[in-house]
């Protein structure tokens, strides 16, 4: 007699999600079958059945360098608590995620340093001594700015402050232009607050180990070699250092997408929920009556088995079987909900609503008008750093005696991005035909910075004049006329394109108000 053990509602299942206790359970069931135990545990039976049916690994949390998503929002909504971590987290999602690196890159790479030295006259009595000085002046700071050479770095600044909120840099000052080296924020921290938007740092000389030591500029190691405080602490001079801060309104380093990691995890997951789906949809399930009469089995456990493993062997591995004296039917696990929604896609546009940035950026589907002014509110944070950046800029200006009572001078990056540089271009050339002095701010939107315009103007217009003045205008259909007989008005049509009505015209002349005055 086969006796069957129900399983004890009072008493909590034995888990089977180790593989361990998965093969014991499995075990217990095949000595019944084969006829060495006569008993069975009925609740076994069940979770292992549901073990073999279940997607393995298809629903799993996601993680992120071993932080869930739960504890990456705690990271974003305290970040205090977390420290340096957060920078790890950032760092390591620009590396793995696409979205999250193409986001970055796309705000980053967006920037384009046009610059102007604008003068504020505080005075309106100017000798001609005075004049001259001026001159001088304005000259030698066209020089030093020229040397910071930011054109060249705007892009690796914007990327570190877009990744990791903050920039440190040490800014070498001896060769023909400045040399930055952008330190790992690791090792740096924020000292104090210099002038609006410019911060000062040190570094912490006890985190530098030896093989990134020898990486380091030989000015650096210098400085940290002559360096022995107490608490390890480097303060970096002003005139050598780069440090700004997207998110300027604390001090805790705070990654401008740090929230957008939770939306990235999410997709991951709806990617796997989606190719559950899949997975599931092609899965049946086929059940194989057992033969009974008078409620008895009429075949024995063998058999049984052995047609089963007929079956198994003949069907594709998505299809499962199982023997049961009930009715039989054939079981699809294909969704019927015709209003089934595409999640991943769903997840996708969430995470981009989240950081307030248009889907049409990253290949999705939008309006053109969405798009542009979307675009426009793009350029209003890098506009943000271009502002940050002057104000470094006016504070070095400042430590190298650039400071005058009856003028100033003044460094202005033109607000301009690779989406829009031909519209700033044209307004420039506006302003420039109507007479306003903004010469200099034409030639910087055109990619002439003001020591190259000074430079080209004594080029062509005194040292070599005789050069250019003899150059003619290209000839072509616009810069050259038809001859003197021309009388204007299209060309002629041929002959045989011409009407009846058209070749009495020609022949009569009748064009001509003269001859038809009679």
């Amino acid at each position: 007699m086969i006796t069957i053990e129900t399983e004890n509602t009072n008493s909590t299942p034995t888990s089977l999600s180790d593989a361990t206790s998965l093969t014991t359970a499995k075990e217990n069931i095949e000595n019944f079958l084969t006829g060495k135990t006569k008993t069975f545990d009925y609740a076994e039976f069940a979770r292992v059945v549901k073990s073999e049916l279940k997607f393995n690994n298809a629903f799993t949390e996601h993680t992120c360098m071993g932080f869930s998503k739960k504890e990456i929002i705690e990271m974003a909504q305290n970040p205090e608590r977390y420290g340096k971590r957060i920078l790890k987290l950032s760092d390591y999602m620009y590396r793995k995620s696409g979205y999250y690196k193409r986001l970055i890159d796309y705000f980053a790479n967006q920037a384009v340093l046009r610059y102007t030295v604008d003068t504020k006259l505080y005075t309106d009595k100017l000798s001609a001594k005075n004049k001259t000085t001026l001159k001088n002046n304005y000259i030698k700071f066209l020089a030093f700015a020229d040397k910071l050479n930011l054109s060249n770095e705007i892009h690796n600044i914007t990327k570190a402050m877009f990744k990791n909120d903050v920039v440190y840099a040490y800014v070498d000052t001896n060769g023909m232009n400045n040399t930055y080296h952008y330190l790992d924020p690791m090792i740096c921290e924020i000292s104090s607050l210099i002038d609006g938007n410019v911060y000062g740092f040190y570094i912490q000389k006890n985190k530098i180990s030896k093989s990134k030591f020898i990486t380091l500029p030989p000015a650096l190691q210098e400085l940290l070699d002559k360096s022995n405080p107490p608490d390890g602490r480097v303060i970096v001079p002003y005139e050598n250092s780069l440090c700004l801060k997207y998110n300027n309104d604390f001090v805790t380093p705070y990654p401008p997408f740090l929230m957008m990691i939770t939306d990235i995890m999410l997709i991951d997951e709806y990617k796997d929920l989606t190719k559950a789906q899949s997975i599931n949809d092609a899965y049946k399930l086929l059940t194989m009556k057992i033969p009974t009469k008078d409620g008895e089995i009429t075949l024995d456990d063998g058999l049984i088995t052995t047609f089963t493993s007929v079956v198994l062997d003949t069907v594709q591995n998505s299809i499962g079987v199982i023997t049961t004296p009930f009715d039989t039917a054939t079981e699809e696990f294909s969704s019927s909900n015709a209003d089934d929604r595409d999640t991943v896609s769903d997840a996708i546009s969430w995470a981009f609503k989240n950081v307030g940035v248009s889907e049409a950026l990253m290949s999705g589907a939008s309006s053109g008008s969405e798009l542009k002014y979307s675009i426009i509110n793009d350029s209003g944070d890098v506009f943000r750093i271009y502002r940050m950046i002057e104000n470094w800029v006016m504070l070095q200006a400042n430590l190298h005696k650039f400071v005058y009572n009856d003028y100033r001078f003044v460094y202005k990056i033109i607000d301009m991005t690779i989406f829009n540089q031909q519209d700033i271009a044209d307004k420039e050339s506006s302003l420039a035909q109507n007479g306003i002095p903004n010469k200099t701010r034409l030639c910087a939107v055109n990619n002439i910075s003001p020591v190259e315009m000074l430079g080209n103007s004594l080029i062509e217009n005194e040292l070599f004049a005789d050069t250019f003045s003899n150059w003619s205008v290209l000839q072509t259909s616009y810069t050259q006329s038809n001859g003197s007989s021309d009388e204007g008005g299209r060309p002629q049509m041929d002959e045989t394109d011409l009407s009846d009505s058209g070749s009495n015209t020609r022949e009569n002349d009748t064009n001509d108000k003269a001859n038809r005055d009679y």
